[in-house]
């Protein structure tokens, strides 16, 4: 387990990461609408497609629609390649101090 993934699910022996404010840096630094950065959030977090629709209240269609805007904006191709990118992304923020619950 990376440990920006064990910070965002709260097992890391640092300050969580805030997963509003990821999701929010997910938005404004990855270019991508605030929906879809929550999507890419949840997946990098473990959420299946059946989750998704749960979680957030959409439909399949609706994910799938929302993963295919993912790809084209952030230039990745698949699951594996959009969750690199999202740790990339919280890595990046975690060593700029952006990330954690308390600022």
């Amino acid at each position: 387990m990376s440990s920006i993934l064990a910070r965002c699910i709260g097992l890391a022996g640092e300050a969580p990461i805030a997963l509003d404010k990821a999701a929010t840096l997910l938005h404004r630094e990855g270019g991508i609408r605030r929906c879809e950065a929550r999507i890419a959030l949840l997946d990098y977090l473990g959420l299946q497609r059946e989750d998704l629709c749960e979680e957030l209240g959409l439909s399949a269609g609706t994910i799938d629609k929302y993963w295919s805007r993912i790809y084209a904006t952030t230039g990745q191709r698949g699951r594996e390649a959009a969750r690199a990118w999202v740790e990339q992304m919280l890595t990046q923020a975690v060593s700029d101090g952006t990330t954690t619950s308390d600022s």
